[in-house]
Parts: structure tokens; C-alpha cells; sequence
């Protein structure tokens, strides 16, 4: 009996390990990619930035030149209001889902922008999609796009992606006392 339940325990060790690893591997690389797109957007990287949007969200914006455009629009305004981005932190990715072959999950994100006034933080949600197996990821932040939007714009969305409503963003004024 010792050597059955031995046996059972090593082929189901060797059964899932694949499982587990590609499992663990979309969500490093998911990760990895959403970090690089948020230093890129912090850079006003639009190059970088864009190759991680999906081309219907692109499509949808007036394609890349429109975007650019606003994106440097964006970037100059905030410069000239004396605000930046301080920090973007992605969070882990939530459950891998296969739908209509595509991958997709959903990234926490924490956005925070600092200005003379004070910090504002946003805590929003990136759609992780992914149309070749995990070997590249597109994304849409739920800031940005609202899910109602998102369905429009990406009708291929899984309905078991959980995306959390998004929360009233944080300020946190400058002491005046500094």
C-alpha cells in the first residue's frame, strides 16, 4: 500500500509539474511585460508603450499618430502642472484564462502621481491578453477603459475574467509644514 500511494503521489508530481511551470511562466512574463509598458509610459516611451496595446485599442483611440499625439499632449501637461509619475506597482496576475484562443487575465496596478499639491494614487486593473500562447501580452487599463467600453472595443473578453470595480483614487496633500 506504502508503494502505491508512493507511486500516485510521484506521477501526479510529474503529471502537473508542466502545468504548474507554464502556469508560474505566463505569470512572470505577464509581469515583466506589464512593468516594462509602465516604465515606458513613465518615460513618455511611446515606441515601447504602444507595441503593448492591443490594435483594436489603438484602432479605437484613432490609431498611433492620434495616440502619440495624446500621449505627449498628456505628458506636457502634466509637466507644465509640475506633476509626475512617482511610481507605478503591478501587482500579480489573478488566473490565466484561455477564451477564444486567446489568454487573458487581470493585473492589479497602483498608480501614483505627484504634483506640488500632493500624491494621488489609483488603484485600477490591467486586462492581460495574450494571442500567441503567452509569448507576448497586450493591455488595457480599467482606468482608462471602462469594462462596458472594453467589451465594445475587445468583444472577446472571457466572461470569467474578475475585474474589481475600480476605487475612488487617494490624495494625500503636501504638509504644509515641509
Amino acid at each position: 500500500m506504502k508503494n502505491i500511494t508512493l507511486f500516485a503521489g510521484l506521477f501526479l508530481s510529474i503529471a502537473f509539474t508542466p502545468v504548474l511551470t507554464t502556469a508560474q511562466n505566463h505569470a512572470t512574463a505577464i509581469k515583466t511585460s506589464a512593468i516594462d509598458m509602465s516604465r515606458a509610459l513613465i518615460k513618455n516611451d511611446f515606441a515601447t508603450f504602444s507595441k503593448y496595446l492591443p490594435d483594436a485599442v489603438i484602432e479605437y483611440a484613432g490609431g498611433k499618430e492620434v495616440l502619440k499625439t495624446k500621449m505627449d499632449s498628456t505628458y506636457a501637461a502634466m509637466k507644465e502642472f509640475g506633476a509626475r509619475f512617482k511610481k507605478i506597482i503591478i501587482g500579480n496576475p489573478g488566473t490565466v484564462i484561455r477564451y477564444k484562443k486567446q489568454l487573458q487575465s487581470v493585473v492589479p496596478q497602483s498608480t501614483t502621481i505627484t504634483s506640488m499639491l500632493g500624491d494621488m494614487t489609483v488603484e485600477t486593473s490591467l486586462i492581460a491578453l495574450s494571442a500567441d500562447n503567452g509569448k507576448t501580452w497586450k493591455f488595457v487599463d480599467t482606468n482608462i477603459y471602462k469594462v462596458d467600453k472594453m467589451k465594445t472595443i475587445l468583444p472577446d473578453l472571457s466572461p470569467d475574467l474578475v475585474i474589481p470595480p475600480q476605487k475612488k483614487p487617494e490624495f494625500k496633500p503636501v504638509e504644509e509644514n515641509q
